[in-house]
């Protein structure tokens, strides 16, 4: 009967032994599980500020091709505002040459029938 219980000893110890490593096995696969998780939550919310990062700079880059389009729109219209007024000027100061000239022969004409 000793004999028996001795057997009955090891091979309970023998399964207790390799219950424990089954449930080392399963911790270990569900802690290699748990990781692998969230290793791949990082890379998504990586993912997401890599995207998100992207579409603000896209958006500042689309901002700033608007603001130099307005600029570069304003300041072709001072440009041809200036040229108008350029024109007008250079018009008028060839109208009061003219006439200048016009003057000057009538005070000349005027002069001689003196």
């Amino acid at each position: 009967m000793k004999t028996s219980l001795k057997a009955l000893l090891v091979i309970a110890i023998s399964l207790s032994a390799s219950a424990c490593t089954e449930t080392e096995q399963r911790n270990s696969e569900a802690a290699a599980d748990a990781a692998g998780d969230r290793t791949e939550a990082a890379l998504d919310r990586t993912a997401t500020k890599m995207d998100a990062a992207g579409e603000k700079a896209e958006a500042k880059m689309e901002a700033a091709g608007n603001k130099l389009e307005a600029k570069m729109k304003a300041a072709g219209k001072k440009l041809e505002a200036a040229s108008d007024k350029l024109e007008a000027k250079t018009e008028a100061m060839g109208d009061a040459v003219e006439r200048s000239a016009t003057q000057t022969k009538e005070n000349v004409k005027e002069a001689n029938r003196e």
